[in-house]
């Protein structure tokens, strides 16, 4: 299982549309808004990076409001 962070930047007025429908996705474990410079923090799982990348790329990016995502990928140590 791969997990990640993902950081999100989302458009006034869209942040609450958007949080809804992200934790309708079921790789999406958590979806919290913060306050600073970004808007959300998201925790993702996926069975690999390239689930990962689809979710963010094919779904993610599609819903309005959502401007830009930083993922930060969880490393085992």
């Amino acid at each position: 299982m791969t997990e990640c962070y993902i950081f999100l930047k989302i458009e006034a007025g869209f942040v609450e549309d958007a949080i809804s429908k992200l934790k309708e996705m079921e790789e999406i474990k958590e979806a919290n808004v913060v306050t600073g410079s970004i808007d959300a923090i998201l925790k993702v799982e996926g069975k690999d990076i390239q689930t990962i990348s689809n979710v963010i790329l094919k779904r993610i990016h599609r819903i309005d409001g959502i401007e830009r995502t930083s993922t930060h990928f969880i490393v085992p140590i």
